[in-house]
């Protein structure tokens, strides 16, 4: 691989983050929204407006700090080059042809990649990129 067929690379922003989930992600914030409920339901009474304003800020937390420790844990970064795409995700590395890939109609962010619905955590630039040359390939 040389450095001219390098188009675009890409560390997930943080905001990106925050409205781009895949799967892992998402487990992630269940897994600690609820670990946080079960020690507010413990802690105060049912129905109380203490226990309404705790799960509401419980909620607010997770949805804010559980992307940033995401990204620091996994270290997402996707590679675009002139003929594949490279997905890094924490110590796992995949590299894929654009012939492999196909645009997902219902999200900007999801793909078909082997056959398999894939989200990419990427801004909107790169997701612009990535079609650009998908459409170059598909052309010929």
């Amino acid at each position: 691989m040389t450095e001219k067929t390098l188009i675009k690379e890409e560390k997930t922003p943080y905001k990106v983050l925050l409205y781009r989930k895949n799967r892992t992600l998402r487990l992630l914030e269940t897994f600690f929204f609820l670990l946080g409920f079960i020690f507010v339901f413990l802690r105060f009474e049912f129905r109380s407006p203490a226990m309404i304003a705790a799960t509401l800020l419980l909620a607010v937390g997770v949805i804010f700090v559980v992307p940033a420790v995401y990204r620091v844990l996994f270290k997402p970064r996707y590679v675009l080059y002139k003929d594949k795409l490279v997905i890094e995700i924490g110590k796992k590395k995949e590299s894929y042809y654009l012939t492999e890939i196909q645009r997902e109609f219902d999200l900007p962010y999801f793909f078909q990649i082997k056959n398999k619905r894939t989200p990419l955590l990427v801004s909107d630039e790169f997701l612009s990129e990535l079609n650009v040359r998908l459409e170059v390939i598909k052309r010929g």
